[in-house]
């Protein structure tokens, strides 16, 4: 995959905004497993898309606190460019990108994707960017909110950031196996990170992957399990009930699955659906 070159005048305007909006981003916030990358990071990312490739296109950011849609805003024309997240810090500094920066098909879309997708955001988009949490969770949940939104038979392209431990990346190609994508490319090592990732490292994978018109998310609905880092590796996980009522499940809890837990139902109000992770996170 060619990184494309970007010189002279457009880049020191990418440059000048990067350094003006990162002071209103402010730190990461370790509760949503954030780890910026760098700069140039963030730049080579937008570029491994042809700047004049974008124009006329519908792009999506399942989270942008590395502020890669500014590159995209600043040095090409999109027909849409969304930036969904939940970082309370977003929507000021896709204001000011879309006013200050004159990127003027700059969006906001305030939505969890443990939620279910957004029906008028499914099948849309021709280039769709995403680094979820760095989990055997986050790595389905980002992947199958990724395949709704892009457009499957136009074969858009998403670019999957991700990192896990080397004894597991069978992992992920079981996931893209699993939805029907095609791997165009792995570029290893390709984020490079300003503080180390929860696995002590300072840079991550980027796959590269395209749609096709039988890909299929495996999570299609809300998302009721643990997500973050500090969630996924703390067991047993507590789960609530509806009416307040707490268990725990996995090894040492009160059921070893889910399942077990719905079949039988809450020992307080009879409740069998779906029970919610107790995350610091809540969904709205």
């Amino acid at each position: 995959m060619t990184i494309h070159s970007l010189e002279g005048e457009l880049k020191q305007k990418i440059s000048d905004a990067y350094s003006i909006l990162k002071n209103y981003r402010g730190g990461p916030n370790q509760e949503l497993d954030q780890y910026y990358i760098t700069e140039k990071t963030s730049l080579q990312r937008s570029l491994l898309v042809n700047p004049e490739d974008y124009d006329g296109k519908r792009v999506i950011l399942l989270g942008d606190m590395d502020l890669t849609a500014l590159s995209i805003g600043i040095m090409s024309k999109p027909k849409d460019l969304a930036v969904l997240d939940i970082d309370k810090r977003v929507p000021e500094i896709v204001f000011k990108m879309k006013f200050k920066h004159k990127i003027r098909t700059i969006r906001y879309i305030n939505h969890d994707i443990r939620i279910r997708m957004i029906n008028v955001l499914k099948n849309q988009f021709d280039y769709i960017f995403i680094e979820p949490s760095m989990t055997k969770e986050g790595l389905e949940l980002g992947l199958s909110r990724a395949v709704q939104c892009a457009k499957k038979d136009d074969k858009a392209q998403i670019f999957f950031s991700f990192d896990i431990e080397e004894e597991k990346k069978e992992l992920i190609q079981k996931m893209i196996d699993k939805m029907k994508l095609e791997l165009i490319e792995v570029l290893p090592n390709f984020n490079k990170y300003d503080v180390k990732t929860p696995l002590d490292r300072k840079s991550s994978d980027l796959y590269i992957l395209q749609a096709k018109p039988d890909s299929k998310e495996t999570i299609s609905d809300h998302y009721f399990g643990p997500l973050y880092y500090r969630e996924s590796n703390v067991l047993p996980y507590p789960y609530l009930c509806e009416c307040g009522e707490i268990y725990y499940i996995g090894e040492g809890g009160d059921y070893k699955m889910i399942e077990d837990l719905q079949e039988k139902g809450c020992n307080n109000c009879g409740y069998n659906e779906k029970f919610l992770y107790n995350s610091s996170i809540k969904m709205e």
